[in-house]
């Protein structure tokens, strides 16, 4: 007989079902982590742990809560986010402190994407994605369908002109035979890891992003998903905000062509940077454990979920997604 969820008020709820792609205006953005301190004195205080998960992407953090940060202490996070693309809070007590402190806490960084298809809590609203799979519920794997592989490499809700920033995501109940983990990649090392005559093939490029994404697609079709989809034009290699790097803004499932390219060239050069960015060379594979909570920048890493766990067990999670500013062309 199938278990009962752990977190049942977390279950996903859509009482007046799917809506259209939400086409959100442009506006004036801020980053938070441009008031951090760089020492970051109110997260990394004494007594808290803080190792690389590899050298180029990824810090793990034990010994604080993110609940009970200080202003200070979430622009600090955000900084350490944007230096090491993602961080993971290991411990945490953030699944249990409700929606409104959930809220709070994840609106210190920027309006909140209200996705118009996920499922949320119920009494809540479409700020909070809940990503469920049981033996009821289908996964990645039901929404690709038959393939040899699964991934499905992406940045969030990139066909807007502001962009997701500092992203939560945290765990409720993990699958009991394991598996479930999410990869990341750093677009920064990616970007650093061509050459420079082709990085600078680069840097005049734009990519067109939509909302009619392979998940759209397969969701309501092909006609209906371009008849309702959100369109923006971004930069293929774009500055960081807080750190002035560049990154390889590439979203294999939303950014589908280079403006001005035919559909061959745009195709052949897409396919090289959607496998360059897969590499295991820039990323990193996060387990989840109960209590992890991991926040990550969007303008420098890309993410898939790993859908290896067994069809029948539960993997129950949340996502916050803040929007920051335009992303600008990275230049020298």
């Amino acid at each position: 007989m199938p278990s009962k969820p752990l977190y049942p008020a977390y279950l996903p709820t859509r009482p007046d079902g799917p809506s259209v792609p939400i086409a959100v205006p442009f506006f004036e953005a801020d980053e938070p982590a441009r008031r951090a301190n760089p020492a970051k004195p109110s997260l990394l205080k004494a007594g808290v742990t803080a190792i690389n998960v590899t050298p180029r992407i990824g810090t793990e953090i034990r010994g604080v809560q993110i609940s009970e940060l200080s202003k200070e202490g979430l622009d600090e996070l955000a900084l350490l986010a944007a230096e090491r693309g993602v961080v993971v809070f290991r411990d945490q007590d953030f699944a249990d402190i409700g929606f409104e402190r959930q809220l709070e806490i994840a609106r210190h960084y920027g309006p909140l994407h209200k996705h118009p298809t996920m499922g949320f809590p119920k009494g809540t609203s479409s700020e909070f994605h809940v990503v469920y799979a049981d033996e009821n519920s289908g996964n990645l794997r039901s929404l690709l369908g038959p393939r040899t592989t699964y991934d499905l490499w992406h940045i969030d809700q990139t066909f807007t002109a502001n962009i997701p920033s500092t992203t939560f995501f945290w765990v409720l109940e993990i699958p009991e035979a394991g598996g479930g983990d999410t990869a990341f990649a750093s677009l920064t090392a990616a970007y650093e890891a061509l050459s420079p005559a082709f990085r600078e093939t680069l840097h005049s490029l734009k990519l067109r992003h939509t909302s009619a994404s392979i998940g759209e697609v397969r969701r309501v079709g092909a006609e209906r998903a371009y008849a309702e989809a959100i369109n923006a034009t971004h930069p293929l290699v774009i500055k960081h905000p807080v750190t002035g790097k560049p990154s390889l803004f590439v979203s294999p499932t939303i950014a589908h062509a280079v403006d001005g390219f035919l559909p061959e060239e745009s195709e052949a050069l897409l396919s090289f940077l959607n496998n360059h960015i897969r590499s295991l060379d820039f990323g990193c594979r996060l387990k989840w454990e109960k209590g992890s909570v991991v926040i990550w920048d969007q303008r420098s890493v890309a993410h898939t979920a790993i859908p290896d766990f067994k069809d029948h067990e539960r993997r129950h999670m949340v996502r916050m997604i803040p929007y920051g500013v335009k992303p600008e062309p990275y230049s020298k």
